[in-house]
């Protein structure tokens, strides 16, 4: 798995790009790094997954913050991020939006940059 991101300083956004196999360990750390940035400079985030694979199982979804995001690191679960997904891999990403929705995170999925970005606008 590789990624890149870009800091949109106009609207307080950063937006990954991310290619290749999605493993939980290399996802886990990557979501982490990038919501620590976002955390620091106070902006949201977009997570493109539309070139990648996913090998993350149910069980980690299920389990993502409570395995990845404990005592220091809670509060980065709080951050707003959008993940936009390839058709593959919708239902997994539907998945995870419900699983962190029901946990009080604020995550959406969706299909596209304008979705993404009009989601973004509205959440505080």
């Amino acid at each position: 798995m590789r990624y890149s991101y870009v800091l949109n300083h106009g609207i307080k956004i950063i937006i990954v790009k991310v290619i290749g196999d999605l493993h939980t360990n290399d996802v886990a750390k990557m979501d982490k790094e990038i919501r620590i940035k976002a955390k620091e400079l106070n902006y949201k985030i977009i997570f493109d997954f539309r070139e990648t694979k996913n090998y993350i199982s149910i069980s980690d979804a299920y389990n993502w913050f409570s395995n990845n995001y404990k005592n220091s690191f809670f509060n980065l679960c709080f951050i707003p991020v959008v993940k936009i997904s390839n058709e593959k891999d919708k239902s997994f990403f539907q998945f995870f939006e419900t699983t962190m929705i029901n946990r009080g995170v604020n995550v959406k999925m969706c299909a596209d940059e304008i979705s993404a970005y009009h989601w973004l606008e509205n959440i505080d």
